[in-house]
């Protein structure tokens, strides 16, 4: 059943064939080419004020008198500089300075649209000196839209309804594109929205924030364009690029806010078309998108103050439109899967800065070099033009000029289009004061020269693949009458398919020609060629139906077939069903058996909750009171270490008195020792001794001795002291002894010994004796001190005396904690120990009488004797020991 009648169409041709057919179309058109002139229009801007004098004046819609003797100042010019007649400019259009945007672009764009959608390239460029409304014919303002946002609404009005989705055209970044497939094109569209949400897109559209110029630009409604290829997909994409002192410039660079933008080269494609390598192209399909990514670009547009301009463009601005468009297969609904069937066309609406004096606008430094760059390139402009008029009044046999392209940079990108690759229009804007008489002569100078230059017609090459026309909007309709037949209850409606394939035709009608004419052998060329295609095509045709028929044949035999398997899964399918329905049944009974022990679980979970809640208040009771209890026992605490240090510093005041008493107790002991050692002294060395009988002398003598002999004893406390006894030796010379032999008085309290890695042996007779000690090598932290329970610290240190001997130095103290939890040793105590032979060295010196051996806290160590020669018969049955003990308090 056939949805819709037949239609002749062409047969699809093969990639190899449209080369070869697109060859030889450019080699045909290359010498029969048609040509047009540049379209050169003129806009003549209103004057500011009344009081304003203008020195042109327009006749007609399509010329311009200027005159520079206005009626006001004529009499005093014809004194001066004689009389001068007007001089006039004929242009495709002039506009009157009340004339409306919409005026400009139907006039002037609106034909270039239509290029676009057809695939032709186009190029409109605005052209004056500064000051003269390039930028507001091009852009316009909040009120009234320019040129470039009026294109956008018609082009998106015109293919509103064929757009492809979103990166199914997705540029190649060599001025090409390429077709994604469907899936493809979804995974970019999903990276887009990721990035968008997390805010990290190069272009996340803010609505919200959007120019409210922008916002009142996207609302004129003109008519679509009727030039559209129905079976096409389309999509649009955006380029905004700047000429600034002779570099390009990508305005729409992904850049961050302190980085500067990048200078971009021009390069040459594959189809030797220039284009802005590496330049950044945005899809847009919407004219609010499309006119935010321009007010994007043009936020990073130099712009600067002059005096003739207090907003003048710095630099030249191109704006690229380029529409994309391939055709769709058989169904209508989705591109084909191949590059070469892309036709790409570009509309170029350029913004170029104004033409200054130096002598006018004052400029210096930055201002002045911005200047020089704009009048240089565009006199390349005009050099350019000049030698391309000159070049086609040339005879066929001289050979043409070499045009300058390459000296700027704004005529080597649009080198394709004076070339013939694209129709140029020229809008030239005039203000016509006075003041700018000069200006505007070199501006119509230009217009006119190039109203002369003639450029080649191009012709776009769109892929011929033989579909049927319409079959987009036929299958759309198609798809309309089976849900309409769906809704009826009509159930063979699915069944329908639609033919919207091949159409069995050979082509065109024969070209026209005469076998008499001069052009009879390119006719008979162009003849043959004809034939071979539709020779082809009949070959290709009857494939294609011999293809048709076999695969209906084989069709009628798959469906047979199928017919016969669908039975038998058909009564299985059944029995399966019944089973089944009985388990889906069981299955019941179980789910509401379930839910009823849900709501048993659930009625237990709310009960387990309320006991939580309540143990959570009870443990946030008892932390509470747990806190107070805590509180109040830092508080007892800190009361207690008051009392404690109170109690301390009594303690400490009263052992301070007691310690007095006891020493003024000794130092009167010693006293007394000293003067009872005094008066024996005396008694040895007087010559007058008491007559007493000698035997009784001895008798008394040998009686004290037997008492302990005579002791003199005397103690310091401030200073180190020298303790002396005296005592008497028998007769027969027994040496005497010292009864006094005591250990260390600290033998029942906890040491901490610290002495060397190393020490020296000591080789006295008596040690030194720490009972319950630990010894430690290095003392580096508080925690070793007090960390053991130690009650007493021994510093020992070893070092050489005056005669070479070893001399060990014991230095004691108490270990005493502070009130800040560390710890302070008060040194109370200093041992001395050496060991010295009984028998003089040789070597050694003499030591003299009264010296002091070494000797041990605890007890007398071995001492050198000497005699005391005052008495001999004392000397004989006399040893005088002398035992020195020194003692130092110092405190740390």
């Amino acid at each position: 059943m056939k949805a819709m009648a037949r239609t002749p169409l062409r047969v699809p041709k093969t990639p190899r064939q449209m080369q070869g057919q697109m060859h030889t179309e450019k080699k045909r058109d290359v010498s029969n080419k048609q040509q047009d002139p540049v379209n050169v229009f003129c806009r003549v801007r209103p004057l500011q004020s009344e009081g304003d004098l203008t020195c042109l004046r327009v006749k007609n819609s399509t010329t311009i008198a200027i005159n520079p003797q206005d009626q006001l100042l004529q009499h005093h010019q014809k004194q001066q500089n004689g009389a001068q007649r007007e001089v006039q400019y004929i242009f495709k259009h002039v506009f009157q300075p009340d004339a409306t945007q919409q005026e400009v672009f139907a006039a002037v764009a609106q034909p270039l649209v239509e290029n676009l959608v057809r695939g032709r390239n186009s190029l409109l460029f605005t052209y004056g000196v500064t000051g003269s409304g390039k930028t507001y014919t091009m852009t316009g303002n909040a009120r009234h839209r320019g040129i470039m946002p009026r294109c956008l609404d018609l082009l998106f009005r015109t293919i509103s309804d064929y757009q492809a989705k979103k990166f199914v055209f997705k540029p190649d970044r060599l001025n090409g594109f390429e077709i994604l497939s469907e899936e493809d094109a979804l995974l970019e569209r999903q990276q887009e929205m990721n990035q968008r949400f997390a805010g990290a897109g190069r272009f996340a559209f803010r609505r919200k924030d959007s120019d409210p110029e922008i916002a009142s630009q996207a609302s004129v409604e003109p008519s679509p364009l009727t030039v559209l290829d129905e079976d096409n997909m389309y999509s649009v994409f955006i380029t905004y690029v700047e000429m600034y002192n002779n570099s390009v410039y990508d305005l729409l660079e992904d850049s961050g806010v302190q980085k500067s933008l990048q200078c971009k080269i021009i390069r040459e494609d594959a189809n030797h078309q220039m284009f802005v390598h590496g330049v950044t192209e945005v899809e847009v399909k919407t004219v609010e998108d499309a006119l935010e990514v321009f007010h994007m670009g043009q936020k990073r547009k130099r712009m600067g103050n002059t005096i003739l301009n207090a907003e003048s463009s710095r630099s030249h601005s191109v704006f690229n439109i380029r529409l994309v468009q391939a055709p769709t297969d058989c169904q209508g609904e989705r591109v084909i899967q191949d590059k070469q069937t892309i036709t790409v066309s570009q509309l170029s609406l350029v913004d170029l800065a104004g033409s200054e004096r130096s002598s006018r606008t004052k400029n210096t430094g930055v201002r002045l070099r911005e200047a020089g760059n704009i009048n240089n390139s565009l006199m390349t402009l005009r050099t350019c033009l000049e030698y391309l008029r000159e070049n086609q009044q040339l005879p066929p046999n001289v050979p043409p000029k070499k045009v300058p392209y390459r000296d700027s940079k704004i005529t080597h990108m649009f080198k394709n289009y004076f070339d013939g690759e694209g129709q140029v229009s020229m809008i030239v804007c005039i203000n016509p004061r006075i003041e700018d008489y000069d200006e505007n002569m070199q501006v119509m100078k230009f217009a006119e020269m190039t109203q002369e230059v003639q450029i080649a017609r191009a012709t776009p090459m769109k892929p011929d693949l033989g579909l049927t026309p319409g079959r987009r909007k036929a299958n759309k309709l198609f798809k309309i009458a089976v849900n309409n037949l769906n809704e009826l209850g009509i159930p063979e409606a699915k069944q329908l398919e639609v033919d919207v394939g091949l159409v069995y035709s050979l082509g065109a009608d024969f070209p026209h020609y005469q076998m008499d004419s001069p052009e009879a052998a390119c006719k008979i060329q162009e003849l043959m060629e004809y034939l071979e295609q539709r020779i082809d095509k009949r070959r290709k045709l009857r494939a294609n139906m011999d293809v048709k028929c076999d695969n209906f044949r084989q069709m009628l035999m798959n469906l047979d077939r199928d017919n016969l398997q669908l039975r038998t899964e058909l009564a299985s399918m059944k029995a399966v069903y019944k089973q089944e329905r009985e388990r889906s049944a069981a299955l019941e009974n179980k789910v509401r058996i379930h839910e009823s022990s849900i709501d048993v679980l659930n009625n237990t979970l709310s009960k387990r909750d309320r006991q939580i809640q309540e143990l959570s208040e009870k443990l946030s009771e008892q932390e509470q009171l747990l806190t107070q209890k805590e509180q109040e026992k830092e508080k007892q605490k800190k009361k207690y270490n008051s009392k404690l240090a109170v109690e301390s510093d009594k303690n400490k005041r009263e052992f301070d008195m007691k310690l007095r008493e006891q020493r003024a107790k000794m130092q009167e002991r010693m006293r007394i020792k000293d003067e009872k050692l005094r008066l024996v002294s005396n008694i040895l060395q007087s010559e007058d001794v008491p007559s007493l009988p000698r035997s009784q002398s001895s008798e008394n003598l040998l009686n004290d001795k037997d008492r302990g002999g005579f002791t003199t004893r005397t103690e310091s406390t401030a200073a180190p002291t020298t303790r002396t006894d005296l005592y008497c030796t028998p007769r027969h010379g027994l040496a005497a002894a010292n009864n006094r032999h005591r250990r260390s008085r600290s033998a029942g309290d906890k040491w901490l010994e610290h002495r060397a890695a190393n020490p020296v042996p000591l080789g006295t007779i008596m040690q030194p004796y720490l009972k319950n000690r630990k010894s430690v090598t290095k003392l580096t932290d508080m925690k070793e001190l007090t960390g053991h329970g130690a009650n007493k610290y021994c510093l020992v240190s070893q070092e050489a005396d005056t005669d070479g001997d070893v001399e060990t130095k014991l230095y004691k103290g108490n270990v005493i904690p502070t009130c800040g939890g560390g710890a302070q040793v008060v040194f109370d105590d200093v041992e001395c120990l050496k060991q010295k032979s009984p028998v003089h060295s040789p070597t050694r010196k003499r030591p003299s009488n009264g010296n002091l051996s070494s000797s041990a806290f605890g007890g007398p160590l071995p001492t050198s004797t000497t005699g005391l020669t005052s008495m001999q018969d004392v000397a004989s049955r006399c040893n005088l020991g002398i035992e020195g003990h020194s003692s130092k308090k110092s405190k740390m």
